[in-house]
């Protein structure tokens, strides 16, 4: 056994040779693992191990597909192969439970924290327990199918992080870090809605943090829950408790005993008698929950997932793949996916993200950053949705943007939560939510490419490839429909010129009527002449699909941040150029400006994904933003700008990238060359 081994139970099942993860093949082969580890060193019966992996209702031949999965197993543990013995009635697989089965560590840490905290060595206790709970990565089996090892193991595994999170409570709140523990027994209390001891800690870490008014309002909560839900009030022990915190006044402080069988868990001392009128004050009556605690619950914030998400493959394993690379070398991860308006990015980092929730337990957030539109969110805002959603009252807030930003940053570092930004405008509305600690990652997409994290995995979408294109299409519209119109299929297709939001415009509206023949679209689609661009626009719109409706919203947040409308009025030049690329002497001919301006202009328009350069010097633009462009041109520019556009358009040396006819003055600059 010369390979450095670890086990791990305490979310998917993991195995590790020489800290390099061996997966598993299947999820009977994770089973059998998991019931030899749950019973490490020790025989286990055929019988067990088949009740484990099939449950009451086993296959037939369940005994001889048992021995496959063994013989699977095996290969797994590579040059480990013989820890797992073969020994009648069963297998055995051998291990060192002190160092290589995070189970076995996870209990012997708790109990020598406990011991620790009888003792009095509060230090101890706390540093215990929060070794303890870094062994979770999730919920205990998590990729195992078998209920009787989640009924016999995961379940006791369970209440006893749920006694290592009182624990580290109690440990903080002697060692007067009160407000450190307010946060994990708010998710706590939320989990256990019924557990008093999480209560009493909540009570306790808020007295002592000088919160007595919250204190007694989650008394409140918990007795109106115990109420209603079991028809009891709560503990002798927790209405002590409360006794006390009413009692307590600036002079008073708080401690915490760990009384063997004591519902409570922690006390109000006091000194003084109840002040009747303190009592009085404070009523045991019917009240409702004030609504300034509200016990969270793990934060699930994605939104919904795209049902026939099409295409994105190499992208979307891109993401996965650096995500659990990053959790396995613990180490902190971001992405920014950014790409032009419609092309897809909102919908491959929610994709990506739902794929991506089983290694997240401790939750997902995610906020829509508006940072293409005219008035971006403000990351003020978005922070404090964070923190609530986190389980931080408002009381509880800081009042400094910087100290809000550490408090979420710290909250991050204990969990390991996904974030999911959509829209970024800047760097500056993204830095101040960005995890910073292994564990929590940050996925954010953004038109700018100048949106950057040091050290982030950056992903630029382009358009769909024509299969990926045809696909989504057939996807939305019906295999049967396009089957039976190939003609108009293709027409659609290249109309939408691969932009995934027009495709779903198109495929939708084909979805939506069922009389229409694909012809009847791709006629609508046909845009014989340029005035009819506007008309165009209108077919690729149905719901919330509206490519006209992004890219004005595009436009006009360019405007807002464009002095003099030099960008805007570039666009709209550029749009009015029919070849199928341009180098920079025509383009600067084309914007009248000089090819150093010219070229700083169309390297803003690149970062903002509403040029592309296919390769330095060279500009082109998306047809679909061309013929918006050109639409705008109409309202934005003047007679006479319109007029030089078109009389640079009659020159031969400007037809085109590719045409024979350029001129010498500008075949220096690589006009000539086939684009």
């Amino acid at each position: 056994m010369s390979s450095t081994v670890w086990f791990g139970l305490l979310g998917p099942v993991d195995i590790r040779l020489d800290g390099v993860p061996s997966p598993l093949p299947s999820a009977r082969t994770r089973a059998l693992l998991a019931a030899l580890l749950c019973q490490a060193n020790r025989v286990v019966s055929v019988d067990g191990l088949v009740d484990a992996v099939w449950g009451a209702d086993p296959p037939d031949g369940a005994v001889t597909t048992l021995r496959s999965h063994v013989m699977r197993l095996r290969r797994c543990l590579g040059p480990e192969a013989g820890r797992l013995e073969t020994v009648a009635p069963g297998y055995r697989i051998l291990l060192d439970p002190g160092t290589e089965l995070d189970t076995r560590i996870f209990v012997a840490r708790c109990q020598a924290g406990h011991a620790a905290a009888a003792a009095g060595d509060w230090p101890t206790a706390a540093r215990l327990a929060a070794e303890a709970l870094a062994l979770w990565r999730g919920e205990p089996l998590a990729d195992v199918p078998s209920e009787l090892l989640h009924l016999e193991e995961a379940a006791a595994w369970a209440e006893l992080r749920v006694e290592a999170i009182e624990l580290r409570a109690r440990a903080d709140i002697a060692l007067g870090r009160a407000a450190d523990a307010v946060a994990a027994l708010r998710r706590l209390a939320a989990d256990h809605p019924h557990r008093e001891p999480a209560y009493a800690l909540l009570m306790s870490a808020l007295a002592a943090a000088d919160r007595r008014a919250e204190a007694l309002q989650v008394y409140r909560l918990l007795r109106s829950v115990l109420v209603r839900d079991l028809g009891m009030e709560p503990s002798p022990e927790l209405r002590a408790l409360h006794q006390g915190i009413l009692a307590m006044d600036a002079g008073r402080k708080v401690a915490v005993a760990d009384g063997a069988g004591d519902a409570a868990t922690a006390q109000i001392v006091s000194a003084e008698t109840v002040s009747a009128e303190i009592v009085s004050a404070e009523p045991e009556g019917d009240d409702e929950p004030n609504a300034a605690f509200v016990a969270w619950p793990t934060p699930r914030a994605l939104p919904w997932d795209t049902a026939d998400f099409t295409g994105r493959e190499a992208e979307l394993h891109c993401v996965i793949d650096a995500v659990t690379q990053s959790l396995e070398q613990c180490a902190a991860f971001a992405a920014v996916i950014d790409g032009m308006p419609g092309v897809g990015k909102s919908a491959l980092a929610i994709h990506a993200s739902h794929l991506l929730t089983d290694r997240f337990p401790d939750g997902q957030l995610y906020a829509d950053l508006l940072g293409s539109s005219p008035s971006p969110a403000d990351p003020r805002d978005v922070l404090t949705s964070f923190l609530r959603l986190l389980g931080i009252s408002p009381d509880d807030l800081p009042t400094s943007d910087l100290e809000r930003a550490a408090l979420y940053r710290s909250l991050l570092a204990e969990r390991q939560v996904l974030v999911l930004l959509d829209d970024v405008h800047d760097t500056a509305q993204l830095a101040p939510l960005i995890p910073s600690a292994p564990g929590s990652a940050l996925l954010a997409t953004t038109r700018d490419r100048r949106v950057g994290i040091a050290g982030a995995l950056r992903v630029a979408l382009s358009p769909l490839t024509p299969p990926a294109s045809h696909a989504l299409l057939t996807r939305i519209a019906g295999a049967d429909r396009t089957a039976a119109e190939p003609e108009a299929t293709a027409q659609i297709l290249a109309a939408c010129a691969g932009l995934p939001l027009a495709l779903r415009a198109a495929g939708s509206r084909i979805a939506a009527r069922p009389t229409w023949h694909l012809a009847d679209l791709a006629g609508r689609l046909t845009r014989p002449n340029a005035a009819d661009a506007v008309c165009f626009f209108d077919e690729l719109r149905f719901g919330d699909h509206d490519v006209r409706a992004t890219f004005e919203t595009g436009f006009t947040a360019l405007a807002a941040t464009d002095p003099g409308n030099t960008l805007v009025n570039s666009l709209c030049l550029l749009g009015l150029w029919n070849g199928t690329e341009l180098g920079l002497p025509v383009a600067a001919a084309l914007l009248g400006q000089p090819p150093a301006a010219a070229e700083q202009i169309l390297e803003r328009l690149v970062d903002l994904n509403l040029l592309q350069s296919p390769r330095h010097g060279r500009y082109q633009l998306h047809a679909l933003i061309r013929e918006f462009a050109a639409v705008k041109a109409d309202s934005l520019l003047t007679a006479d700008q319109r007029q030089q556009a078109a009389d640079l358009w009659r020159l031969p040396h400007a037809r085109s990238a590719d045409s024979s006819a350029d001129s010498p003055a500008l075949r220096d600059d690589g006009l000539s060359q086939p684009s």
